[in-house]
């Protein structure tokens, strides 16, 4: 029987990595999230490549464009502001530990709330024979301690320490670079999906063709995407070099910071570009067509596109298509089970 009342079916193995129809459908077509916006060929059957064709397969193309739409600018945004330092949450605001010296000490951070600057000195590791010992240095106070082992739950910061030999190490607070990195790759993958989109759905209206125009409009001139590690590849997708961008933290961060995450800086630009988008009416996008004007009419902006009844309303019309036309042949029993499985 299907998967939504017992057992598992292969659609499950899917399902459970796709968050929404809008990714279902980018499975179902084959199309490579990372590929190139520029290169069209490989994501026109997307949207299908004609009225008679979108009609056939029972979705509204212009309604489909506009989900696919909707998804990738609130992802994008949702990027970009991970990257504004004016933001809350940011990744500039999220702090880690890290030891002047690995050699002497290791330092894994689990939370930090605040500063957390002291000094290590390890006089001898733990052996078999001997615990360890060390002493902390904090304000002006210093400690000794022992340890039967050479990892340690530190007591002045929710962290834990690794000896690794005798010397001394300072332990500071930083940010964490690791999360400032996926951050960037996040909005990179969310602005190349957004211009793909776009690039697909150009033919629907000069709409469409204006907010390409406008989301593929520099965020920054060339010599700052590339001080930060980004570039634009002959497709033109945006890239990221994620060595240039570590060193350039490493070497100048305060001015990475402003370049990236400032009142003027690439991820401030592009979500504030997102958002004017998804305040836009949707009519002045791609207008209505017929099929689509008794879920779009009443909306006053892109945002509202898929909220309360209309969300239902699109994933039963994009699962009807999905339905049809998967390689498997999916029954209706199987489309009823596919769609339960994702709502629930």
């Amino acid at each position: 029987m299907i998967s939504a009342i017992s057992g598992i079916s292969s659609y499950d193995l899917y399902s459970s990595s796709i968050s929404n129809m809008y990714q279902l459908m980018r499975y179902q077509y084959g199309i490579n999230q990372t590929s190139a916006y520029g290169s069209t060929p490989k994501v026109s059957s997307f949207l299908g490549t004609s009225a008679a064709t979108a009609s056939s397969s029972g979705v509204d193309r212009t309604q489909a464009f506009l989900s696919a739409y909707q998804s990738d600018v609130k992802s994008t945004e949702k990027a970009a502001d991970k990257l504004n330092y004016f933001k809350s949450g940011n990744v500039f605001s999220q702090y880690t530990l890290g030891s002047s010296d690995e050699e002497v000490a290791e330092i894994t951070t689990h939370s930090l709330r605040k500063s957390s600057n002291f000094t290590i000195d390890v006089q001898n590791l733990a052996t078999d024979k001997s615990p360890a010992r060390y002493s902390i240095t904090e304000n002006g106070r210093t400690t000794q301690y022992t340890s039967e082992s050479n990892t340690i739950k530190l007591g002045n910061a929710d962290a834990t320490m690794t000896l690794k030999g005798t010397g001394t190490t300072n332990i500071y607070t930083g940010v964490d670079e690791d999360n400032i990195v996926s951050a960037m790759k996040d909005m990179v993958k969310a602005y190349n999906n957004t211009m793909e989109t776009l690039s697909v759905g150009k033919d629907l209206g000069s709409g469409v063709q204006k907010q390409l125009s406008r989301m593929s409009g520099n965020i920054a001139n060339g010599a700052v995407l590339s001080m930060v590690g980004l570039s634009y590849d002959k497709n033109g997708d945006l890239k990221l070099d994620e060595a240039r961008l570590r060193s350039a933290l490493e070497k100048d961060y305060d001015t990475t910071r402003e370049l990236i995450g400032g009142q003027y800086g690439i991820a401030t630009t592009l979500g504030e570009r997102a958002r004017t988008t998804l305040s836009e009416s949707v009519t002045s996008i791609v207008g209505v067509s017929p099929a689509a004007s008794t879920t779009t009419s009443s909306l006053s902006g892109l945002s509202g596109l898929l909220s309360g009844d209309d969300l239902g309303k699109n994933y039963f019309n994009l699962m009807y298509d999905f339905s049809k036309n998967m390689p498997y042949s999916y029954t209706n029993f199987y489309s009823v089970g596919s769609l339960l499985n994702l709502l629930g």
